[in-house]
């Protein structure tokens, strides 16, 4: 075998050649890696990834820097044998005078200036808006708009073109010397910027609206259960697992909130070293260093490397992580329909609205809350998710409604229907019956001491004894009003 070693300024690489493929053993300073040091490194590009991707600057830079090298690719090709055919055959009647040149090209630079500063005021004055009358948690969204983001970019790309093209120009330059194609792009550049405009003002207007809103957080997070659900199906290994004799918590080393979690990277390591994983954090939640954030079916508190391998496979940020995970989604609606109810707003048709959207994806939550698992090439079990109890679910995102709209009756009566919907949904399997009526019983007490007047309480009666009549056993049934 021969053995060449190579030397880039700080690693150091030993390709081994052999008749078998090449492989490459990495070292540091003349020692070997450390264990978990390409996971590191993955992390931090993950963490730069999510911050650049949640970042209103990304596609308006792409973009801006796609027109300012079209600036310089036009200047070069209007010197082409190509351009100067163009030019000669098609754009002969055109003015060309270099002052009148220079004139189109500062009035599209002076006008597309206005607009771009017009959008971005609608942009600051939209967010401001909805931090201030929905939550602060849906301008992530308004934010993340692609076609929001492709109208600010092809506004500032074209005063970047137009001004290239407006530097090209020298005095006393004759007629030859005017790019005329490149004057010709920056017209039609200027036109779709107007149309783009146009849209930008319809698309804002409705982009602030509460139904629009809560509609576009419902399909992200649908469309986020829909792929849980699909990836992370009950497999007959979780089915037929009897569970560990103990299972031995494993704290974080870090604080902050969970970004983001490499389920697969933590089910080599699983594999590697022939554990079970339950993981018992999800996706947003705050934790401490301390904190159990994960389960093994053996004890590994000694053994530092695997436990650093282990916290290298969750990314966590100290700012709060709006991802379009499900748990999110209804923090989100929750959050828009707390808001309404607050004394400054007081909108409870949007909070109705806000548990409408609620109650639906709570059912479908019902119908899919098993636990998941990841398998290794062997079909064998290696990390176990649970996802959250729906009386946990109901507690953290119904409570906060109920509190703040207590004294409304007709939100009262609204909560109670949700329930009663979600009843409904589990008449077959009666897997969440207790949960539910656990939720009505509560929202109940709250009805008796608050709500005096007898009409009222008469609407209220009626919708527990509708709720009632969904309960198999009717000594367990609710109260009604007196």
């Amino acid at each position: 075998m021969v053995k060449n070693t190579h030397y880039v300024p700080f690693l150091i690489y030993s390709i081994n050649s052999s008749s078998t493929p090449a492989y490459f053993t990495f070292r540091l300073a003349g020692q070997p890696l450390p264990a978990g040091f390409m996971n590191k490194i993955y992390k931090r590009l993950n963490q730069l990834y999510l911050s650049l991707t949640g970042s209103i600057a990304l596609w308006p830079s792409v973009i801006a820097l796609g027109f300012l090298s079209l600036g310089f690719f036009a200047l070069y090709f209007e010197r082409t044998a190509w351009g100067i055919y163009l030019e000669r055959h098609f754009l002969s009647q055109l003015n060309s005078e270099p002052e009148n040149a220079r004139i189109v090209l500062t009035t599209i630079a002076s006008g597309t200036i206005t607009l771009m500063v017009f959008s971005f005021s609608m942009v600051m004055i939209v967010l401001s808006q909805a931090t201030s009358n929905l939550t602060p948690r849906v301008v992530p969204g308004l934010i993340s708009d692609k076609m929001n983001q492709v109208v600010l970019g092809v506004n500032i790309g074209t005063i970047l073109y137009t001004l290239i093209l407006l530097l090209s120009f020298k005095p006393g330059e004759d007629n030859a010397s005017v790019p005329m194609i490149g004057i010709l792009l920056g017209v039609l550049f200027s036109i779709s910027c107007v149309g783009l405009f146009v849209y930008f003002i319809h698309s804002i207007s409705r982009a602030i609206k509460p139904d629009t809103i809560l509609t576009r957080i419902y399909g992200i997070t649908l469309a986020a259960l829909e792929k849980e659900t699909k990836a992370t199906q009950e497999n007959e290994a979780l089915k037929h697992f009897k569970g560990s004799e103990s299972w031995f918590d494993v704290q974080s080393k870090e604080g902050g909130y969970l970004r983001l979690l490499e389920l697969e990277s933590l089910s080599k390591l699983a594999q590697r070293e022939d554990l079970i994983f339950e993981v018992v954090v999800t996706i947003g939640k705050f934790i401490v260093p301390g904190f159990p954030f994960l389960r093994s079916n053996r004890d590994i508190q000694d053994q530092e490397a695997l436990l650093d391998e282990i916290q290298d496979c969750f990314v966590f940020s100290l700012e709060e992580v709006v991802s379009s995970d499900f748990e999110n989604g209804l923090r989100q609606i929750s959050e828009v329909g707390i808001k309404a109810l607050s004394p400054g707003i007081n909108d409870p048709g949007t909070a109705m609205g806000a548990l409408d959207f609620l109650t639906l994806l709570l059912i479908q939550r019902m119908k899919s809350i098993t636990p998941s698992c990841l398998l290794d090439e062997k079909q064998e079990l290696r990390i176990i998710k649970r996802p959250t109890p729906l009386a946990k679910l109901l507690y953290q995102f119904l409570t906060p409604i109920r509190t703040y709209g207590k004294g409304d009756v007709m939100v009262v009566r609204k909560l109670l229907m949700s329930l009663q919907y979600m009843l409904y949904a589990d008449q077959l399997q009666k897997a969440h019956t207790n949960s539910l009526l656990q939720q009505v019983q509560v929202i109940r007490d709250d009805a008796h001491s608050t709500v005096q007047n007898p009409a009222d309480r008469a609407e209220i009666n009626h919708v527990l004894s509708a709720i009632n009549a969904l309960i198999p056993d009717q000594a367990s049934g609710i109260t009604l009003l007196t």
